[in-house]
């Protein structure tokens, strides 16, 4: 594989003609299609999860799970593998990319006092607000938060998934508008989850006190440690189930944790993450379960490889590098 053409590939530099010469070679070379969604996915990581990654380290662990699995080509896949580190490090470092460099978590703000966060995609970001109330955002998330003098209140208002250890004051209450519904803080640690896309949101009580409120301001429920309310925005019904704290707090942790979930919404949250795009050609496979857990540390490309040890899928990768990739499940 040109080393200089998978430059230009994964920063977006090549042309059409460029793009299907390579894509062609890949359909021909599938030790150099994984090798390309490897490198792909740590220079994602590198340029967009964190600035303080250590490429050659990541190398080191790439490296060792492919010595591991391919022992008959150690030498060769080793070597290939050091070349393409020189050449992300390279990329990394040439002057004109440093806009690709983003931290943990985006803050701006816009109106007087108006405050907003985003997490992008294939990160955590950790916040802590002026009054010492810890929120953790998930990958994709937004959040908006401004205090109100006037009438005694903080508010937020949130789109995607995010844990709060809420620093509680009777006088000036905490209430976190997700899309329908309203969270209102009692003295409380809980998290929300509420992608658009699920048509659903689910607030999960860790400890203390929380109210789930309409948008009219009218109680709905009050929730208990240990509780999860799940409301759904299509119906207008909350339905309240048990949780189970290691697997709220995994995301934080950096880990997939799959408790008997289907496919199709395995692969919602593994394209958050990864920033990628899923298609079933073969609907029956949508709803196959799995029971697991998974480090956000690994690529996509490995974790369908795990995936693919219990259920019988293939997959086809569609690669893009104006948008995320596609990928084809059949």
């Amino acid at each position: 594989m040109d080393k200089n053409l998978l430059s230009r590939i994964i920063t977006g530099e090549a042309n059409s003609q460029e793009k299907e010469e390579f894509f062609n070679h890949l359909k021909e070379n599938k030790e150099d299609e994984d090798l390309y969604y490897e490198v792909k996915s740590l220079w994602i990581r590198a340029s967009v999860q964190k600035t303080d990654m250590n490429v050659d380290a990541e190398f080191e662990n790439l490296w060792n799970r492919i010595n591991r699995q391919q022992k008959k080509t150690n030498y060769t896949v080793g070597k290939r593998m050091l070349q393409y580190a020189a050449m992300v490090v390279f990329i990394l470092s040439i002057g004109g990319l440093a806009g690709y460099f983003l931290s943990r978590n985006t803050f701006e703000v816009s109106d007087p006092g108006i405050q907003k966060f985003t997490a992008m995609k294939g990160s955590v970001s950790i916040i802590e607000l002026a009054d010492g109330t810890k929120v953790w955002l998930n990958s994709g998330t937004k959040l908006t938060y401004h205090e109100d003098l006037k009438n005694k209140q903080r508010l937020a208002e949130l789109t995607g998934e995010a844990y709060f250890e809420v620093k509680h004051r009777d006088d000036f209450p905490l209430l976190v508008k997700v899309d329908q519904i309203v969270v209102r803080d009692l003295g409380t640690t809980f998290n929300i989850k509420a992608y658009p896309e699920d048509k659903w949101i689910e607030t999960s009580l860790v400890e203390g006190k929380a109210d789930i409120l309409s948008s009219k301001g009218n109680v709905m429920l009050d929730l208990k440690p240990g509780e999860s309310a799940v409301y759904s925005t299509t119906e207008r019904k909350i339905e309240v189930r048990s949780i189970t704290e290691n697997v709220l707090s995994a995301w934080r942790d950096g880990k997939f944790v799959i408790r008997d979930q289907r496919l199709e919404d395995i692969f919602k949250e593994i394209s958050r993450w990864y920033d990628v795009e899923f298609e079933f050609k073969n609907q029956s496979l949508k709803d196959f379960r799995y029971t697991g857990n998974i480090k956000k540390s690994t690529t996509a490309l490995h974790v369908l490889k795990l995936l693919q040890l219990t259920t019988k899928f293939n997959y086809e990768i569609i690669a893009k590098t104006d948008q995320p990739d596609k990928i084809i499940i059949y």
